[in-house]
């Protein structure tokens, strides 16, 4: 079975994979898969993150990536082509981001760092998060706060200098080969559906999938639907993987 890395999004952590994971191994044979889910810190810049990561991780493998995992999974495609087997991008963005930016995100960071992680999910953020139909759920909103606490603010820093300092990734989706899957939700504010169309018409062996009734957190919002998608992803990128193994 191909290696499977996870990349959760900003200030969140393996948590945001757990709903996915859960029931996935006794349901599929999942557990017979090496899967792991790193952290994005210390390093300021998509390139540079990508590169740190590929340093550590099994020698080839699939990708999944949460929103800024996604941004830095694309990174890691376009750095060593013949090492990522297969991606796949949830809720993600494959353009750059625009300049003027940077400021906010940096501005950002600072409230955080004045009125803490906690205050500033919850008055800032939680509002763009989430689809209709999960918008008040206490749980939800509390493990999304309690990843951001826990995640700390040196690495939110780290995460949106990451966020600001990446590539446009639009013209290197064509050369991306290996079986993709793009997933979002049909209510996502932050990376709405015509990011994850335009990704899905440029990469030349895409599934495109769109979850209805949710934001952002497509994997705490629809984790059984996700997994199920992503299993088949990951049947297409082991029958690709063992294809170009018998010709060797």
């Amino acid at each position: 079975m191909t290696p499977l890395l996870l990349l959760p999004g900003t200030l969140c952590d393996e948590r945001v994979w757990a709903p996915v994971l859960d029931g996935w191994a006794s349901a599929t044979g999942e557990g017979r898969r090496d899967i792991r889910t790193v952290a994005l810190e210390g390093h300021r810049s998509a390139a540079a993150m990508a590169s740190a990561l590929l340093e550590s991780m099994p020698d080839r493998c699939a990708i999944a990536g949460f929103s800024l995992g996604g941004i830095v999974a694309l990174e890691m495609a376009a750095q060593a082509p013949d090492r990522v087997l297969g991606l796949a991008l949830v809720a993600s963005n494959a353009r750059p981001d625009p300049p003027e930016n940077a400021a906010s995100r940096r501005a950002a960071v600072d409230r955080a760092r004045s009125a803490g992680i906690e205050a500033h999910v919850r008055d800032e953020l939680l509002c763009r998060y989430f689809g209709s139909a999960h918008a008040q759920d206490r749980a939800l909103r509390d493990l999304v706060c309690r990843m951001a606490v826990d995640t700390g603010i040196d690495a939110y820093l780290a995460q949106s200098d990451i966020a600001s300092n990446r590539s446009d990734s639009r013209p290197r989706l064509r050369d991306i080969g290996g079986p993709t899957l793009v997933v979002g939700g049909d209510e996502d504010g932050i990376n709405p559906p015509d990011r994850q169309e335009e990704m899905a018409r440029a990469l030349p062996c895409a599934e495109w999938h769109q979850v209805k009734h949710a934001g952002h957190f497509v994997p705490l919002e629809a984790p059984a639907e996700l997994a199920e998608r992503m299993a088949l992803w990951l049947d297409r990128v082991d029958a690709d993987r063992n294809a170009k193994l018998s010709f060797q």
